[in-house]
């Protein structure tokens, strides 16, 4: 096996694949509520040690390592700056608490979504829905929050009050390690094994009338774009020279008599 080669193949796909991350961030740098991804990669262990071969190791080969390994991606989950639009269906969220949605009436923890995208509008039923996939936002008793017509205020802890009346409130989660949360598409996310469960937010604050805008810096995003593109040309190089290399030692060989 030509171990150079295997490990500038590797490290190729880790380029290629941490490429397609910050491509991703870079395309949702207007999306409300965007949390960016983190493309990671590990250190893979030398051969001897990964296959756990009983034999004396090969010293250069031990020197040179195992190459790279690109892994699944984690949420930067931080705070995003908060834009003021003035809209009274316009929430966000301050903190580290999630919005709750549903595709439906008394939505199940099955069925039902979190998100950061506080970009509401009220449907044909007067209902608070999530304008970008028409997702109920769901009450802390996991209703659909329905108003009358008029004005309505909501306060820091999430209460609709319209007429005078507490008419709902909105129903915020969390889980201990957000970083770990699934993204679903149209800004939905879902707890997972390693986030940890969603349950009850107490400590996040509400603000009508603004956005959370996308964490990802655009500048920092491109500059990561123009060096991972010279290590992709670097590694891609590194492939042709070893096949270079390869070629030449068979037709040097193939000439020994």
């Amino acid at each position: 096996m030509n171990y150079g080669l295997y490990q500038s193949a590797g490290g190729v796909l880790s380029n290629l694949h941490e490429f397609q991350v910050i491509s991703n961030n870079l395309a949702n740098t207007q999306t409300t509520g965007f949390k960016a991804d983190l493309a990671l990669a590990q250190q893979r262990l030398p051969e001897r040690l990964e296959s756990g071969t009983p034999v004396d190791p090969q010293l250069l080969l031990e020197r040179l390592g195992g190459g790279q390994l690109a892994t699944p991606t984690m949420i930067e989950f931080i705070q995003g700056s908060l834009a003021q639009t003035g809209s009274s269906t316009d929430v966000a969220i301050d903190g580290k608490g999630l919005f709750v949605v549903g595709p439906e009436r008394g939505a199940t923890e099955e069925s039902s979504a979190l998100t950061r995208d506080g970009r509401f509008s009220l449907n044909a039923d007067n209902q608070l829905v999530m304008s970008a996939t028409g997702w109920n936002l769901l009450d802390d008793r996991n209703q659909p929050i329905e108003l009358d017509q008029g004005a309505f205020e909501i306060d820091e802890n999430g209460t609709i009050h319209q007429g005078g009346e507490e008419v709902a409130t909105i129903a915020m989660r969390r889980v201990e390690h957000p970083d770990a949360l699934e993204k679903l598409g149209d800004g939905l996310l879902r707890a997972t094994s390693e986030s940890g469960p969603a349950t009850a937010d107490t400590t996040s604050t509400v603000r009508q009338g603004y956005l959370e805008d996308s964490t990802v810096n655009p500048i920092i995003a491109m500059k990561d774009l123009m060096e991972l593109s010279r290590a992709l040309e670097a590694n891609v190089r590194m492939m042709q020279y070893q096949d270079l290399l390869m070629g030449q030692a068979a037709g040097t060989l193939g000439k020994v008599t």
